[in-house]
């Protein structure tokens, strides 16, 4: 048993966040599910063509598959934005008249010409079905972003570089008449999945809250294609689980022998 205490001890200590891999200060970073709470009408962007758009105009015209982070990212951002356009042309669902997609940019700095930009790379990548204004791709002040953001229960700081961020991805389903009626964990959704929940925020119904595991943008490696810190983090969890399984049967069968 001494040998398997000193084990275990090795293990943990191995763990121990002065061994963990250097990353952001996620502080305060989550995804604070809202459903039921309502989007604020009044906050006002500019979209990718140059024009003033109020959150309250997209409203009572179809579902709304809203995604915060920013047009420049070199991480999941530009991702989650083509999964979630890619499952919903694989679903059958067109832009403008099934649902319309709102990309909102968390970065004050960034332009229309950064909203554009965006917008031309995901047509280029994914040529999603849909009507021009079944795409919004906005670009914001300060103040509008973060009553937008805290809206939604989406929590962010700035990363360890100027002009980057640590934020979480997923998407928020927003009925027709601006209420949240659910959230897409992740980088997306099957096409199913999402077909679901765009047709249920169009009936106007508000789901029941979901545990999706917290994915962070800072997690994805653009350089390799792969998660870097996400799967380290998931890694430890897995093996500190296992070992203290192992340890209680063990333990288990030494009580066993001990009786014997």
């Amino acid at each position: 048993m001494k040998l398997l205490l000193a084990f275990l001890a090795l293990i943990l200590l191995n763990n121990s966040p002065a061994n963990a891999q250097r990353r952001p200060d996620v502080t305060g970073v989550a995804l604070t599910q809202k459903v039921g709470a309502s989007l604020p009408p009044e906050s006002v962007f500019i979209d990718a063509d140059g024009r003033d758009v109020r959150i309250g105009e997209l409203f009572d015209h179809a579902p709304i598959v809203l995604v915060l982070g920013y047009f420049h990212c070199e991480k999941l951002c530009g991702v989650t934005r083509l999964t979630l356009l890619r499952a919903a042309q694989k679903a059958g669902l067109s832009a403008g008249s099934d649902y319309v997609f709102v990309a909102i940019s968390i970065d004050p700095a960034e332009s229309v010409e950064a909203a554009k930009g965006a917008r031309d790379m995901d047509f280029a990548a994914a040529s999603p079905t849909g009507t021009a204004d079944g795409f919004r791709y906005l670009a914001g002040k300060a103040d509008d972003i973060r009553e937008t953001a805290e809206a939604v229960g989406f929590h962010y700081r700035d990363g360890a570089r100027a002009q980057t961020f640590v934020h979480p991805i997923g998407a928020v389903l927003v009925t027709p008449s601006g209420v949240i009626s659910s959230y897409l964990s992740a980088i997306g959704s099957a096409p199913e999945e999402m077909s679901a929940a765009i047709h249920a925020a169009a009936a106007r119904k508000v789901a029941a809250r979901v545990s999706p595991a917290l994915l962070l943008c800072f997690d994805f490696d653009s350089a390799t294609g792969r998660y870097t810190f996400a799967i380290i983090k998931f890694l430890r969890l897995g093996a500190i689980v296992m070992t203290f399984a192992i340890a209680a049967i063990i333990y288990r069968e030494f009580r066993k022998g001990a009786r014997a």
